[in-house]
């Protein structure tokens, strides 16, 4: 099972609605979450337009639908100035 952060639960609650902290943990960590974590996807879209953070395998915090890709971009440039790692 994938682990899901108190802030992510709370990024959700605030970012894409105001659920209980169960009913968040269980959006965070769906089938399709679990998959992408397993082959180390960084991201997941929500069909609400918010993107779930994934880090070493824990949901980590939830994104608003206006800032992910400036957060994408950071990455890649991160990972290319570490020559990937």
């Amino acid at each position: 099972m994938i682990r899901i952060t108190r802030h992510a639960v709370q990024r959700f609650q605030e970012r894409v609605r105001p659920v209980t902290e169960d009913e968040a943990r269980a959006a965070l960590s769906t089938a399709a979450v679990e998959k992408a974590a397993e082959i180390g996807a960084p991201f997941v879209k929500l069909g609400t337009g918010q993107r779930i953070v994934i880090d070493h395998g824990a949901v980590v915090t939830v994104l608003p639908k206006d800032i992910w890709m400036w957060t994408l971009n950071r990455r890649r440039r991160h990972l290319c100035s570490n020559g990937g790692n």
